[in-house]
């Protein structure tokens, strides 16, 4: 798409209302039925979508089976399930966003459990956890059904998470998180030390910028399940909903996922005054708590893998100035920018740099993507004025590109 102003387009979403977003929503960002989980509202568990700020709590699939473990593709086309819809036992399925086209990916023993599917970044690999050779072991397969592989042959080991980069996953590993190289370049490097019996450490999700990991642990007195977030390099474990001094209700957090932003982290919980898990999205530091569901359980949200707008071209109109009378020159950009998840992603000037020293009013910027320069060179060789553009999609996620505008020397130049 080409781009000359900085204002957004309306978005339609022809989807079904099923549910109101109780009490106040939260003010995440990001594109429309971003989110999946799982719900029982409608008697058995489903699979569900909904906005990052939990409104348009959908359901995509309707059957008398077991849907679990939602995970949307990263282009927002697909969602990887596990669903026992097929002898009983649970399989990993792929169908289209809308509910359509449903496919089994795998086809196991009926003494074997597939589940926790997940897209790896680029959308070529799905991996997920199974118990077909006795212990679970992590598995990956491509979205086609070809190529399975399998990643882990040690200890047990379950819920792998990629890292952004898609070259590492974040699994739990007997009892705590372990960072496994897919490219097989290095050692698995653990993250977290139980000492103590019955605790557990899994669940695991990189933050988008990928410095940091949100899990799941045990290890707090009572053993609760709880968030807690680390630096990738297990440093600064920290827990993010620890239950209240004095508080006897139940109390469980568990199955964490960023926002795109970074700034939120979505999580499954149950707390004194629901009866039933429900999902909750706070602040990334543990602040500002909400409740997104209400409905019997919901449970266990993903978040769909955003990517930055791509922007493939940018031009400045006029890209010469000439004469170079002292005059201003009004200047307008056109940017061309893809995004897979925001058909309009935002577009402005956030800059103006020159290689000659230039006074305060030689460059003002009049709109999203017009400015005025300022038609002089001091040097011989002319100047170079440099102008970066950022366009930011709908995750707040950003790039950022350069145009020059030249005021030449002389009109050889």
């Amino acid at each position: 798409m080409s781009c000359k102003t900085g204002s957004f387009a309306m978005r339609t979403l022809a989807l079904s209302l099923l549910t109101l977003v109780p009490t106040a929503a939260a003010a995440q960002s990001g594109p429309p039925a971003s989110i999946a989980f799982q719900s029982s509202r409608d008697g058995n568990n489903n699979i569900y979508v909904m906005d990052p700020d939990g409104s348009f709590q959908t359901r995509v699939n309707a059957d008398a089976s077991n849907d679990l473990r939602a995970d949307i593709s990263p282009d927002g086309r697909q969602i990887a399930f596990a669903s026992n819809r097929a002898g009983g036992h649970f399989e990993i399925f792929v169908m289209n966003s809308d509910g359509s086209d449903v496919r089994q990916l795998t086809i196991t023993a009926a003494t074997a459990t597939n589940t926790w599917p997940r897209w790896s970044p680029s959308g070529d690999w799905i991996v997920f956890q199974s118990n077909v050779s006795g212990a679970f072991q992590i598995y990956a397969i491509r979205p086609d059904g070809s190529d399975l592989a399998q990643l882990t042959n040690a200890g047990v080991n379950q819920f792998p998470a990629w890292s952004p980069d898609g070259t590492r996953l974040a699994v739990r590993r007997d009892v705590d998180i372990y960072i496994i190289d897919v490219t097989g370049g290095a050692a698995p490097v653990r993250l977290t030390t139980t000492v103590a019996a019955g605790v557990i450490n899994q669940m695991a999700s990189w933050s988008p910028d990928g410095t940091q990991i949100a899990f799941m642990s045990t290890r707090e007195a009572g053993n609760y399940p709880s968030v807690f977030v680390m630096n990738a390099d297990g440093s600064a474990q920290l827990d993010l909903t620890p239950k209240p001094m004095g508080e006897t209700g139940t109390w469980s957090s568990r199955a964490p996922a960023w926002s795109p932003n970074g700034k939120y982290i979505y999580f499954t919980g149950t707390r004194p005054n629901m009866s039933t898990e429900q999902i909750y999205v706070m602040g990334a530091d543990g602040s500002n708590l909400v409740l997104l569901t209400s409905a019997d359980v919901n449970a266990e949200a993903t978040v769909r893998h955003v990517r930055a707008p791509a922007i493939t071209r940018i031009t400045a109109t006029p890209n010469v100035l000439w004469p170079a009378d002292n005059k201003m020159v009004s200047v307008s950009v056109t940017v061309d920018v893809s995004d897979e998840s925001d058909s309009a992603p935002v577009c402005r000037i956030t800059g103006v740099t020159s290689d000659e020293p230039i006074g305060a009013g030689a460059s003002q910027v009049t709109g999203p993507l017009a400015l005025e320069l300022r038609a002089e060179r001091f040097g011989q060789g002319g100047r170079i004025y440099t102008l970066s553009v950022t366009c930011t999609n709908s995750s707040e996620l950003s790039s950022t590109a350069t145009v020059v505008v030249t005021v030449p020397h002389d009109q050889r130049k």
